[in-house]
């Protein structure tokens, strides 16, 4: 599920989500559009499990 800026998405989506995640951002960068955030979160999520391995 993913969520667009500011408002996100409803309280009820979100609460039935097992974890809820944001993207830190620093720079001139105000905003993400959903295709490049959700590449960043599955590039994290395979660095880190490859960093268990």
């Amino acid at each position: 599920m993913l969520g667009a800026e500011g408002s996100g998405m409803r309280q009820l989506t979100g609460k039935t989500c097992d974890e809820l995640v944001r993207l830190p951002m620093k720079g001139a960068v105000e905003s993400l559009n959903v295709s490049v955030a959700s590449g960043i979160c599955l590039y994290e999520a395979l660095r880190q499990r490859e960093q268990r391995a």
